[in-house]
Order: structure tokens, then C-alpha cells, then sequence
């Protein structure tokens, strides 16, 4: 998952940010008055809900790098099947060790998720 959406905290960074925008957006009546007037109070809400926009990111970006530590499996076959479930939260890349020995998470020419052995 591209960062900033869904993944590995459970949010949408993005549809968050938006929202807090919107409802910032919302209370600026009765003042600024006019659509001229309310340019600075745009970029206030902007720049608020950036703060918490880039928490979430960081967030998950946490909890990304915290869950790639911990994929570790006795058997191939379950590794795979929980690489099929959770192929949009792992990153190319990622090591998986498997009855302990290391692979890297890669694709193939045909375009399929592999473990490639990892050569050290």
C-alpha cells in the first residue's frame, strides 16, 4: 500500500486529512466574511491538518517497519498463504525467514510475488 493510505496502521491517512480540512474549513463563519478574506484561514486549516496528516504517516510507517521485523514462519506453505492475504502491506524487499532460512520478497519476470533465497 502506498503510504498515507489504508495499510499498516488501519487508516487513510489521506481521507483523514481531507476530512479535518473540511470540518476546519466549516467553522470559519462568521468570520472571514468573504471567499477574498478567507485565503489565510484556508491555509490555517491546511497546515493544522498537516500536523496530524504526517503523525498518521509516521505512524504507519512504524508500524510497517515493526511488522516486516517479525515475518518469520516454520513452513513455507504457511508463509505463503499469509503473503497472498497480506500482499498489499508488505513492501518489496522484505525479508522473510522461513524455518530459518532467509528470503527476500521480490517479483518474478512474470510478475508474481517470490521468495528468492537471500544470498548473503
Amino acid at each position: 500500500a502506498a503510504l498515507g493510505r489504508g495499510g499498516a496502521g488501519g487508516h487513510d491517512c489521506q481521507k483523514e486529512h481531507e476530512e479535518c480540512v473540511e470540518k476546519c474549513w466549516q467553522k470559519r463563519y462568521p468570520w472571514p466574511h468573504s471567499q477574498e478574506q478567507s485565503g489565510w484561514y484556508y491555509k490555517r486549516c491546511v497546515s493544522d491538518c498537516g500536523t496530524q496528516y504526517t503523525d498518521c504517516v509516521k505512524e504507519q510507517e512504524t508500524a510497517a517497519r515493526e511488522n516486516a521485523k517479525k515475518l518469520e514462519f516454520t513452513e513455507m506453505d504457511g508463509a505463503m498463504m499469509w503473503l497472498k492475504r497480506h500482499k498489499a502491506e508488505v513492501a518489496l524487499g522484505t525479508i522473510v525467514v522461513v524455518g530459518g532460512v532467509a528470503f527476500v520478497l521480490t517479483v518474478s519476470a512474470a510478475g508474481a510475488l517470490i521468495l528468492a533465497p537471500l544470498a548473503l
